[in-house]
């Protein structure tokens, strides 16, 4: 399960609302237990409403940071501005971090974004659960 407090839910949606209609990507990290600690937004080079690529440059810093704070990456986020809050074909096949979880923005109702986490493992989608505090 993902524990993430609403301040952090926040500003990852804030994130991914900036970028609409192009997909936004990022990281979640935190604690062993799945709580959320920090939010690193991460530039989607493909600049693209269909796909992303975490720029390279960031995506390392953020996880040297993430680490040298003693945390895990908990999570990889991205928006679907139009799709359906779950994992397209493409994800899957690019579900490179098997330890993290993969969660999912649409954004198609903009004002009600729909939150959803997948563990993506060898080809296999399962649903987590997302907890979310004050």
């Amino acid at each position: 399960m993902l524990t993430i407090a609403r301040p952090f839910l926040d500003e990852m949606l804030d994130h991914l609302q900036a970028c609409y209609p192009l997909e936004g990507c990022g990281l979640l990290a935190g604690d062993l237990d799945g709580l959320v600690t920090a939010v690193y937004p991460i530039d989607n080079i493909l600049q693209s409403p269909t796909a992303y690529e975490m720029d390279p440059q960031q995506q390392v810093e953020a996880m040297l940071a993430l680490e040298a704070a003693g945390w895990q990456m908990l999570a990889i986020y991205h928006s679907h501005p139009q799709g359906p809050p779950q994992p397209s074909a493409t994800d899957i096949a690019l579900a490179y971090y098997p330890e993290a979880l993969h969660v999912v923005v649409s954004l198609r109702e903009q004002n009600a974004p729909k939150v959803r986490a997948f563990q993506i493992m060898e080809q296999e989608v399962v649903e987590q659960k997302i907890k979310v505090t004050p």
